[in-house]
């Protein structure tokens, strides 16, 4: 994602230079929703089934986007300056991992029906998962170390709020979490494979203002 988040500034200084590009910044606060499915496993002589649960809290995030030319599309990054702890199976944090950085890479679509603009994005989000707080008598042998997947969004953007160019966007996004893996000691198993995946659903409002 590092590497993603390069080469957009690139584009956006490349692009900034040109008489057919604007640059647009902003923020966005919201709620996300994050829906977890562990799959089942076998530790020892103790099977465990399948498990859903859930989450929702506020967030914010600023994002920077350049235009290419007049084809209604554009090249953007976002990104959430917080981090937070997840709970790997219900219990707190005597078995959380911390989670920052993050980003998302998009592609967005611009279009005006009638007097209003509406807009799709397709992109590909990516966060840094830090090490498993793991119970007494268990061992994280191996875990992964990126939450990554998928995102697809919709929605609205004002015209100018203000005589200084300012606009406002109404935004839904669903980012489908790809799988994610923790190796463990359990119940006197020295090796026991847990993996589970994710959906995020976020729907936010922000305020932006092209250069």
């Amino acid at each position: 994602m590092k590497k993603l988040i390069t080469l957009f500034f690139g584009t956006a200084l490349l692009f900034s230079t040109s008489a057919f590009s604007d640059v647009m910044v902003g923020v966005k606060v919201g709620n996300g929703d994050l829906e977890g499915t562990s799959k089942a496993y076998t530790a020892g002589s103790n099977a465990y089934a399948s498990s859903t649960g859930s989450k929702d809290s506020q967030f914010g995030a600023i994002f920077a986007e350049v235009s290419l030319m007049d084809t209604g599309l554009s090249v953007g990054v976002e990104y959430v300056p917080l981090d937070a702890d997840i709970s790997l199976d219900g219990k707190g944090s005597s078995t959380s991992a911390n989670v920052e950085d993050y980003t998302t890479a998009y592609l967005l679509y611009m279009h005006e029906v009638s007097d209003a603009n509406i807009y799709a994005k397709l992109g590909y989000s990516q966060a840094d998962i830090g090490a498993i707080k793991n119970a007494a008598g268990t061992t994280v042998n191996s875990q992964s170390n990126d939450l990554e997947g998928l995102m697809v969004g919709a929605g609205f953007q004002t015209d100018e709020l203000f005589d200084n160019g300012v606009v406002g966007r109404f935004e839904i996004t669903y980012t489908d979490i790809d799988d994610v893996t923790a190796t463990t000691t359990s119940h006197g198993s020295s090796s026991v494979k847990k993996t589970a995946d994710g959906e995020l659903v976020t729907i936010t409002f922000g305020l932006s203002k092209s250069f």
